[in-house]
C-alpha cells in the first residue's frame, strides 16, 4: 500500500477510537491512569501476537536504541500528562493544544531528516490548523493558565514521541517495533504511578472489557498504519494530513453522539477548510 492509503486508514481508525474512548471513559468512569496502562498494554499484546504470527524480528534495533528509549519514555509521560490535561481543560480547547504536536513533528522532520516544505504545503498546514481553531468555543480559553501549559506540554511530548517512534520504525520491522513500544509505554505509565494498579480490575469486567477490546483493535490498526505512513512518506507531509483526524472525529461525533450536536455550522465549516488544506498538501 502507499503512504497515502496508510494515512487514510490511520486517520479513520484513530478517529473512531477517540469516540470509543470517550464513550468508554464517560460511561464506565475509568481511572485515567489505570486506563492508560491497561489500554496501552492490550494494544501491545495484540500487536505482539500479530508480529509473532508474521515473524517477529527487530533487525538493527541496537543502532537506534536512543530514539527507542526517547519514544517509550516520551509516550509514557505523554499519556500521563494527557490525562492530567483533560482533567482541567475542556475538549474543545484541548483539541487545539494537542494539535501542536504536528508543529513539533514537522520541525523535527526538517531539522533531523533534511525534509523540505513547499509554499502550498505550508499554506495547507496553516489552513488545517485554522480549521481546528474554529472548533474552540472561546479563544480566551487558550490563555496561558495551568491547563494550557499542560496541553502544550502534551503536544510537545507526543511530537517528540511520534518522531522518535516513526524514526525507529524506518530502521527495523514496523510491526514488531510497534508491539514492543506499546508494551514499553504501558510499563513506563505504570512505573510513574504504581498505585493505579488498584483501579485496573474495574477494566476487566465483562461489559467494559468488550468495549475495550473493540477499541484496542481500532487503535492497533490506526497506530500500525500510522507507523507505515511515516515510514513510506515524509514527516512534514504526513503530519499535517494526520491532523484531519480531529475534523473526522468531530463529524463522527455529530453522527453518533447526540450530545455533540452543537455548533454544527461551525464544525462543518471547519471540516470544509480542513479538506481544502489537505488538497493543498497533496497536490
Amino acid at each position: 500500500m502507499t503512504w497515502q492509503l496508510y494515512t487514510i486508514i490511520s486517520v479513520l481508525a484513530l478517529s473512531s477510537s477517540v469516540l470509543l474512548q470517550k464513550v468508554l471513559l464517560s460511561k464506565f468512569k475509568s481511572d485515567p491512569y489505570a486506563y492508560a496502562v491497561v489500554f496501552q498494554g492490550l494494544v501491545g499484546v495484540l500487536l505482539m501476537i500479530f508480529a509473532l504470527l508474521v515473524d517477529f524480528k527487530l533487525p538493527g534495533i541496537q543502532d537506534v536504541i536512543v530514539p527507542v528509549i526517547v519514544s517509550v519514555v516520551a509516550f509514557g509521560l505523554g499519556h500521563i500528562v494527557y490525562a492530567k490535561t483533560l482533567q482541567v481543560v475542556e475538549a474543545s480547547a484541548f483539541s487545539v493544544l494537542f494539535a501542536t504536536q504536528a508543529i513539533w513533528i514537522m520541525l523535527l522532520g526538517i531539522l533531523l531528516f533534511n525534509e523540505t516544505l513547499t509554499i502550498l504545503q505550508i499554506i495547507g498546514a496553516i489552513v488545517i490548523f485554522c480549521s481546528v481553531g474554529l472548533l474552540v468555543k472561546n479563544i480566551k480559553e487558550l490563555k496561558l493558565d495551568r491547563g494550557t501549559l499542560l496541553g502544550l506540554l502534551t503536544g510537545l511530548l507526543f511530537g517528540v514521541a511520534i518522531t522518535a517512534w516513526s524514526y525507529v520504525g524506518r530502521h527495523t520491522d514496523g510491526t514488531s517495533w510497534a508491539a514492543i513500544s506499546f508494551i514499553g509505554t504501558s510499563l513506563v505509565a505504570f512505573l510513574a504511578r504504581p498505585q493505579s494498579a488498584k483501579h485496573m480490575s474495574k477494566l476487566f469486567r465483562s461489559k467494559v472489557l468488550l468495549s475495550l477490546g473493540v477499541l484496542t483493535v481500532f487503535y492497533a490498526i490506526g497506530s500500525l498504519t500510522m507507523l507505515y505512513a511515516y515510514k513510506e512518506g515524509a514527516f512534514s507531509i504526513v503530519t499535517p494530513l494526520r491532523q484531519s483526524s480531529i475534523i473526522i472525529t468531530t463529524l463522527l461525533a455529530l453522527l453518533f453522539i447526540s450530545t455533540e450536536r452543537n455548533r454544527i455550522k461551525r464544525k462543518l465549516v471547519a471540516a470544509a477548510l480542513c479538506f481544502i488544506g489537505v488538497l493543498l498538501i497533496v497536490v
